[in-house]
């Protein structure tokens, strides 16, 4: 757990953010360009969103099985607040505010919490 300081607000771009659990089937689709690792996925009913690689079991055909429960929830965050990061992936960070909210943030959002 890494004690962090919010230097940039962020406002979350998906109301609607993808869940999966588990060895739940998942559709693979586009990489994204500005987060080498990310990958977009399809849940079965329908539900999209961004999940990191490193969270999946992918096949050649698109196909895909989670590894984990996951939730690409983000965090809006102000500048100043400070969070604990608890995770990163490739550019992002799941943290958690002193109101014990969490969810994901870029991790350009971030400093050390002393510096």
């Amino acid at each position: 757990m890494l004690e962090r300081r919010v230097i940039t607000s962020h406002r979350s771009s998906y109301p609607r953010s993808i869940s999966f659990r588990q060895g739940e089937a998942l559709t693979a689709g586009r990489r994204d360009d500005e987060y080498p690792g990310w990958i977009w996925v399809t849940t079965e009913d329908g539900n999209a969103g961004w999940a990191h690689e490193s969270l999946l079991d992918l096949s050649d055909t698109g196909a895909a099985v989670a590894r984990e429960d996951y939730t690409a929830r983000e965090l809006d965050t102000e500048e100043g607040e400070r969070v604990r990061s608890l995770r990163e992936l490739d550019g992002w960070a799941w943290v958690e505010n002193e109101r014990r909210q969490s969810g994901w943030v870029p991790v350009t959002t971030l400093a050390d919490a002393n510096a």
